[in-house]
């Protein structure tokens, strides 16, 4: 493979010093940097947050210290001890940071959901990942309970509640001691597991270290030049990894501010980043398309905004058309959790090439290989694989599967390789572009969904003899998710009764919104799907798979 940084003399020093094998992360944790920062600026604002009411509170560091603190003695109290892991099930809420820094503190693990989830995909995590206490809100409350009954969970804390409820989580939050309990916590140990699609049918669990989200939030704050009078509009999901890494632990770890939204919106996005003096923000591409079909407003660049970061691309009409109307840049990365998110960034500085996801940033070492594993030339396309350090630049490695971990994280002589599934190039200049995804996966409006899960519940549907999910262009939301499926023989089944089947069995984002009936699907000589054919003829509006195409003998 071509060298990912022109080989010329000038550009020598940047070459050496992104691919250095470094470790930015330490002995930190995100309690002690958290703590250090309290310490040294008290009074500095450190947290926004608006309630869905429009209610707004708002924490200095040293208020919010003494806040992760009774969270830290309320987990003991709730019988959380070192190691134990306890689930966060709701929308954006300051209970995220407050129990995450305590979890560091403790040395407890924080398992986040999305309030989405149905009852069989939550109870499915909370009994992989063996979480003991579940915090949640009203909306997600009946799953949760339902949930709980059926699995080992201990208790259930409702953070949304009236005070007068017994096990409101402000109401315990205020009843707790404000004197730090023991640190348990160090760099090394977990701290949380995020839940991603693969190409399974059932969600991984990442295990991710201290070090982990210490040395993500070091790179990305070095990638986007974080600085302390920098606020971060926080509209992403929290249980997500992207809204921490791009964003929150970035504002703690240069010492700066965030402003949490309940949710993004489109209408008023630019609103809340002028109420509330934000400077920084991170997006998806799905976003940023909605932005751009908001009504133009006089207040469309009155903000103080001066840099987004995001990932999935846009085109050069909506490149033009954003710096047109919003004035602030925009600075595409590439990530995937197991990755610590962001191992390719566009240059804070100098050129930025608005078709590719970026080069490497901080502390990463990458190749691109085919599929006998041999390194690919420029322009060429082949996987992207990563090498960094597991615990540290990589994943501690899946929740509970060992097998899984050793087929994505493979040991050679020269350290830990990541292999990605994504199929990727580079130019002469060292800027990396995205092809396509690893097989099975589809993405939707910024998430990773495995085509795997959907179909295993699509076949379970009465009245299916076969199936495959595939994702076809959306112009919003990245891709529309499309059941292709063979009805068994004398059998009416409508599309309404596959999504109504589907909307029992999987989050809404998950839900295919088109079904196609097909006589037959193309096949291999060992009867595998060809899903790329299938997605092929149906961009071509062809729905008759199986009579028109030709197969190999």
């Amino acid at each position: 493979m071509a060298a990912l940084w022109p080989a010329s003399k000038d550009d020598l020093h940047l070459k050496e010093t992104r691919f250095r094998r470094v470790d930015i992360a330490g002995n930190r944790t995100l309690y002690g940097v958290f703590a250090e920062y309290a310490e040294l600026q008290p009074q500095r604002k450190w947290l926004i947050f608006e309630r869905p009411d429009g209610q707004v509170c708002r924490w200095t560091y040293a208020e919010f210290l003494s806040s992760i603190h009774q969270a830290a003695n309320l987990l003991h109290s709730l019988g959380i001890a070192e190691g134990d892991v306890f689930n966060i099930h709701m929308p954006n809420h300051p209970a995220y940071p407050q129990l995450i820094l305590a979890a560091s503190l403790i040395g407890a693990i924080a398992m986040p959901s999305n309030p989405a989830s149905t009852y069989a995909e939550l109870r499915y995590l909370i009994e992989h990942s063996g979480a003991k206490v579940m915090f949640t809100d009203s909306d997600s409350w009946e799953t949760a309970q339902k949930v709980a009954n059926h699995t080992n969970v201990d208790l259930l804390v409702l953070c949304d509640a009236d005070e007068s409820e017994t096990l409101n989580y402000e109401r315990m939050l205020a009843q707790q001691p404000a004197t730090p309990p023991p640190n348990m916590g160090t760099a090394d140990k977990s701290l949380q597991i995020l839940y991603t699609s693969g190409t399974t049918s059932r969600p991984k669990g990442v295990t991710m270290t201290n070090a982990n989200f210490i040395y993500g939030a070091e790179a990305v704050r070095a990638g986007i030049g974080a600085r302390p009078d920098d606020r971060h509009l926080i509209v992403l999901p929290l249980f997500h990894g992207a809204a921490q890494f791009h964003a929150l632990w970035v504002a703690l770890i240069a010492g700066g501010s965030a402003a949490i939204m309940p949710r993004f919106s489109a209408s008023r996005y630019f609103e809340q980043a002028i109420a509330y003096d934000a400077t920084l923000s991170a997006l998806f591409g799905a976003p940023l398309r909605m932005l751009l079909n908001q009504p133009p407003r006089p207040s469309d660049a009155a903000h103080a905004l001066r840099n987004i970061t995001f990932a999935q691309n846009l085109t050069a009409a909506q490149y033009d058309e954003w710096h047109r109307r919003f004035k602030v840049p925009l600075q595409q990365l590439w990530g995937m959790t197991e990755t610590v998110t962001v191992p390719i960034m566009s240059p804070v500085t100098g050129p930025r090439n608005l078709q590719a996801m970026g080069r490497p940033i901080l502390g990463y070492e990458m190749k691109i290989v085919d599929e006998n594993d041999h390194e690919v030339a420029a322009g060429e396309h082949g996987q992207l694989v990563v090498r960094g350090t597991a615990g540290r630049s990589l994943m501690r490695g899946y929740w509970n599967d060992p097998d899984a971990t050793s087929k994505i994280m493979r040991e050679s002589r020269d350290g830990i390789w990541l292999y990605t599934g994504d199929t990727v190039y580079i130019d002469t200049e060292g800027f990396i572009y995205f092809a396509d995804r690893g097989k099975d996966m589809l993405k939707r409006a910024g998430e990773r969904i495995s085509s795997t899960e959907i179909e295993s519940v699509v076949k379970r549907c009465a009245g299916v003899s076969d199936a495959c999910v595939i994702g076809l262009p959306d112009p919003i939301r990245d891709e529309t998710i499309v059941a292709v499926v063979i009805r068994e023989d004398d059998c009416d089944l409508s599309s309404e009764t596959v999504i109504a089947f589907c909307q029992g069995y999987l989050s809404p984002f998950k839900v295919p919104e088109r079904v196609v009936f097909v006589e037959q699907f193309p096949r291999t000589s060992v009867g595998k799907i060809q899903k790329h054919l299938v997605r092929a003829q149906l961009l071509e509006g062809n729905t008759d798979l199986g009579l028109s195409l030709k197969h190999p003998h």
